[in-house]
């Protein structure tokens, strides 16, 4: 996969992993199903890695310290935000075998509750006001995959594309000022 997604053909991979066409279908149902399993290992590293920011971290900079987590692997994994906007594309759930999705759907699930624990504890600190916490940790893995897919889309139109980091910070700005204690601090960030 070295040569990224769309230009790696099954066959490719196959014979870099000194397999059969045959054994790679034994396991996986398509070349997605294989791209898209990659993700369980991602998704489990975030998951240890956000339990760890949830033990060692203040509660009032659990989130960002959580956000760090995910734009530190935006800004060196590529070819990975790649492969989770794959997920989001229309038609692809019939190239995926039901295990890779239960398993990538898990994970994605447990990004969200780390994200949203996260905002409820900046809540019981008195970080942020009373929110539903679920609700702006959907929001803000829209942000994220959001603002993934506008570099991709900046990229392949050849304009001028920031840094990852840069509208994924901006992306959490605007959350966190959102969820500040005193309204007027999101007037101010907006």
């Amino acid at each position: 996969m070295e040569r990224g997604y769309a230009k790696t053909s099954i066959e490719q991979i196959a014979r870099q992993a000194s397999l059969s066409v045959g054994a790679i279908y034994l396991y996986f149902r398509s070349k997605e199903d294989l791209y898209v399993s990659l993700l369980e290992d991602t998704l489990g590293v975030f998951d240890a890695e956000l339990t760890q920011v949830r033990g060692r971290t203040d509660a009032t900079q659990r989130l960002g310290a959580a956000w760090a987590v995910l734009t530190t692997w935006a800004a060196q994994d590529v070819e990975g935000t790649r492969t989770l906007r794959l997920v989001a594309t229309p038609g692809i759930k019939a190239q995926l075998s039901d295990e890779v999705i239960q398993a990538v759907g898990a994970g994605v699930g447990r990004v969200r509750e780390h994200l949203a624990a996260c905002i409820t504890d900046g809540i019981n600190a008195g970080a942020f006001r009373a929110v539903n916490a679920i609700e702006v940790a959907d929001l803000l893995w829209s942000v994220f995959v959001g603002a993934l897919d506008q570099l991709e889309l900046r990229a392949n139109l050849e304009l001028a594309v920031p840094p990852v980091a840069e509208p994924l910070t901006a992306g959490l700005a605007l959350v966190m000022a959102a969820l500040a204690p005193d309204a007027r601090a999101f007037k101010a960030a907006a």
